[in-house]
């Protein structure tokens, strides 16, 4: 950006308040427009040059969640900082994923936000930063199905890397031992030798904690999820509806959509979606799509699935719908994915 030329910010709030204080604090040194949804938002991106955009993500009409995917596909070079209520790591992670490159909460301190618009209009164009959280701790899961895994790899993203064993033999072979510090175990994988199997399994993983998890009901495999969050979060509670939506996902993410999901709980489907965004700080729908996209990856990488596979295996239509939501989510094309966590990059 040229020194001469003022800065133009795009501000997208749905409260008319926020729009107002934001034009008192930037007006000055900048050229603020604004927006009071995500529409509005995409149709000023489309028509004129945005330096940055201030962006809300939880709003009546749509989702700043999606005003982020279409700036990764559409509007690359233009930096979105969010500005949202909702304070919690698993959210500014999510919005780092989709291409944030900074997040503020509110209430906010006004030189704080001054300081951080100064600094990403000054930053050299370049890929989004992300949420960094030390991660010294690995999960590795044995025996426990692909939604599991896929529902703990994207809930406890921010304090855990999770893995996942089909088998015993898989997990005695497939990561470091040293580096697992808590193992959860689903007592069906250690066959009709448990004691012995759990036995070998303690004297190979000398550092981790060992958690077996099994349901009375071996239908209800979904209800792992909140169970296993409880083993190994501070603060594991979630209302008993989203708790209801975490344990059907874990197991029917699949097929799942919010009616569906809707019809299984006894609930609303807008009623859902917003207690679900309250209390996990990403859209329901989005949710599904990171759950998918999670368990895409351990079928490319483990499973050496071809595409066409994959896709039906984790409910979407086929190859190319799965490369169009890969390419939003992980940058890049299942393909590539493939090659490049082969080849270590």
């Amino acid at each position: 950006m040229g020194s001469g030329a003022a800065a133009t910010i795009l501000v997208v709030d749905d409260d008319p308040g926020v729009r107002d204080a934001l034009h008192l604090i930037f007006d000055e040194d900048y050229e603020v427009l604004d927006a009071a949804d995500g529409e509005q938002a995409l149709a000023i991106l489309a028509s004129r040059k945005i330096d940055l955009v201030l962006l809300d993500l939880v709003m009546e009409h749509g989702d700043g969640f999606a005003v982020l995917e279409r700036r990764r596909a559409e509007h690359r070079g233009v930096p979105i900082v969010v500005l949202s209520g909702l304070n919690n790591a698993w959210t500014a992670s999510a919005a780092a994923r989709l291409g944030a490159v900074d997040y503020v909460t509110k209430p906010f301190d006004q030189d704080e936000l001054r300081a951080v618009v100064r600094d990403t209009l000054l930053a050299p164009a370049g890929p989004p930063a992300r949420a960094h959280t030390a991660r010294a701790r690995n999960m590795l899961l044995v025996g426990l199905e692909l939604g599991v895994y896929a529902s703990l790899a994207v809930l406890l993203e921010e304090q855990w890397r999770v893995a996942r064993a089909v088998t015993m033999i898989d997990a005695l072979s497939a990561i470091e031992s040293s580096s697992v510090s808590v193992l959860v175990i689903d007592p069906v994988a250690l066959g009709a030798q448990g004691a012995a199997m759990l036995q070998r399994l303690r004297q190979h993983f000398v550092n981790a904690e060992m958690v077996v998890v099994d349901s009375p009901d071996r239908s209800a495999t979904g209800a792992r999820v909140t169970r296993l969050l409880a083993e190994v979060r501070d603060n594991p509670r979630y209302s008993a509806r989203v708790g209801s939506i975490l344990d059907h996902l874990g197991a029917h993410y699949v097929e799942a959509s919010v009616r569906r999901i809707a019809r299984a709980i006894g609930a609303s489907p807008s009623y859902l979606s917003a207690c679900f965004r309250d209390e996990i700080g990403l859209p329901l729908k989005a949710y599904m799509t990171e759950l998918r996209i999670t368990a895409a990856k351990w079928l490319l990488l483990e499973a050496g699935e071809k595409l066409d596979a994959v896709a039906e295996h984790v409910g979407l239509h086929d190859a190319s719908h799965l490369s169009r939501l890969f390419v939003r989510h992980a940058g890049r094309r299942p393909g590539a994915y493939r090659r490049g966590s082969v080849l270590g990059g």
